[in-house]
């Protein structure tokens, strides 16, 4: 009833804005014309700018492609503006069958030569980092200045002035009422504030990371001048937005307190989810009698497996526990794996299909998350956290206290300890490892219906119909 309002209201103004039409068509011509494109479209439209969807596969494609998928069920009609799939670095072929038939797509072309570089150093899901030769320093060095004084916001720059050419030309065709962003990449946000302003409709920009998340990636050198420049660029792009989304209350508190002049009222809460859709369509075999511990999504530096080798090594080569690695692992880490001794009680795969990953959680008796020692890690919910709890595992995390550790404990989900109390692990693991040979591991699974995809959406279409009534 409420949409029913808005459209009634923003109806009358389109009215008005009729009759004050240059008399290019005859009046008759211009009125069933009106009627017609109404009739054709009855629910509100809006544009979803966003760089990740299929057939590029992670975490970020999951929550768009989720919005899109139900959406429609709340009375709003997408229609997608992003990338060809020739500038996509991770694929995954089969996410394109979880695509609306009746999805309107457009995906436009992108300059984008950090690919030159990720190539040229090894920097791509599959392809370990190695190698330390004067011309792989030297190329790392360009590739450092060029992020630092040509990729502003980010590397995705070079999409912005397609996306843009082909955003104006959407919110012509196709009568759009709300712009909504997803970002990383920040371009995204750029691309819909520019959109916003050139057309005057209201914008939500959804913030799966902060802005400033990974200044590493964009400021290398950590140059005073550069980290201005975010800083400003981050305020002067979403002060402009009506309702910010982010995925967790730490940023959101985060955002309020940094930027000045935001309306509480218009910063919203929108976690990362799962969909047991997802889980019901995965084919799964009965669990292995060894003992098995999985943990989903590429390592790093500051997010390391190498703590958790120290438990392994604690609990000794017989225990019969294995681990499987889903993702990309630095070269750091296959060293300290080699090194280890524990080769044979650990497999690694390669980035997988997003249902395959699944199965491997599912299949699993515990999952392993490594939350990460950077300053920001703790209070990040990342979407594989939530693919956890569709999966109906125990989780076993490894970090310090923020966010990811109060939701494992406040909804019973497992246990969480810092990564160097090794012995506290160890004795968790084979507590574990001991109930399973004695029958089963005792959990207890819930269905945690909030952190479902389809009421996440439903809380979207909320907030879009909130970007209509203040416009």
């Amino acid at each position: 009833m409420i949409l029913f309002l808005q459209r009634l209201g923003r109806g009358i103004k389109k009215t008005q804005a009729f009759f004050n039409y240059p008399q290019s068509q005859p009046l008759r011509q211009r009125l069933f014309g009106q009627i017609r494109n109404d009739l054709q479209n009855p629910m509100p439209n809006v544009l979803i700018v966003a760089y990740y969807f299929p057939p590029l596969g992670g975490g970020g494609t999951q929550r768009t492609l989720k919005f899109v998928r139900y959406l429609p069920e709340f009375g709003w009609k997408p229609h997608l503006l992003t990338v060809r799939d020739s500038h996509h670095l991770m694929h995954d072929d089969s996410l394109l069958q979880e695509v609306p038939e009746d999805l309107a797509i457009t995906r436009t072309p992108a300059i984008l030569p950090a690919r030159f570089f990720r190539k040229a150093l090894g920097h791509r899901a599959g392809m370990p980092r190695s190698g330390n030769t004067r011309s792989r320093r030297l190329l790392a060095g360009v590739k450092n200045l060029v992020f630092t004084c040509a990729f502003i916001p980010d590397e995705y720059v070079g999409w912005l002035p397609f996306a843009a050419r082909a955003g104006k030309r959407i919110v012509q065709q196709n009568k759009i009422d709300v712009i909504y962003s997803s970002g990383p990449p920040n371009t995204a946000h750029v691309i819909a504030q520019r959109l916003s302003h050139h057309t005057g409709l209201p914008w939500a920009a959804d913030l799966r990371d902060l802005w400033d998340q990974y200044p590493e990636s964009y400021n290398p050198w950590n140059l005073r001048w550069r980290a201005k420049l975010d800083d400003d660029l981050e305020k002067k792009v979403l002060r402009q937005a009506q309702h910010i989304i982010v995925v967790s209350d730490e940023m959101r508190q985060h955002l309020l307190k940094k930027i000045s002049g935001l309306a509480p009222e218009s910063v919203h809460v929108i976690t990362n989810g799962f969909d047991p859709a997802d889980f019901e369509k995965t084919l799964t075999a009965p669990r292995s009698d060894r003992f098995t511990l999985v943990h989903s999504g590429t390592l790093f530096p500051w997010r390391s497996i190498q703590p958790f080798l120290f438990v392994m090594q604690r609990l000794g080569a017989k225990t019969p526990l294995r681990l499987k690695l889903l993702g990309v692992i630095p070269q750091a880490d296959r060293r300290a794996i080699q090194d280890s001794g524990l080769s044979q009680h650990i497999e690694v795969f390669e980035y997988l299909p997003y249902r395959e990953s699944l199965r491997h959680l599912v299949e699993a008796d515990v999952l392993l998350l490594l939350i990460g020692n950077l300053p920001h890690a703790a209070n990040m919910l990342t979407s594989k956290l939530f693919d956890y709890i569709g999966a109906q595992r125990p989780i076993l995390a490894l970090g310090p206290p923020g966010m990811a550790r109060t939701l494992i404990e406040h909804e019973n989900l497992g246990f969480v300890f810092a990564e160097d109390d090794t012995e506290a692990i160890a004795a968790t693991l084979q507590n574990w490892i001991t109930q399973k040979t004695n029958g089963g591991i005792a959990f207890d699974a819930r269905p945690h219906t909030k952190y479902q995809r389809r009421q996440l959406t439903a809380t979207l279409a909320k907030i879009l119909a909130a970007c209509l009534s203040d416009a």
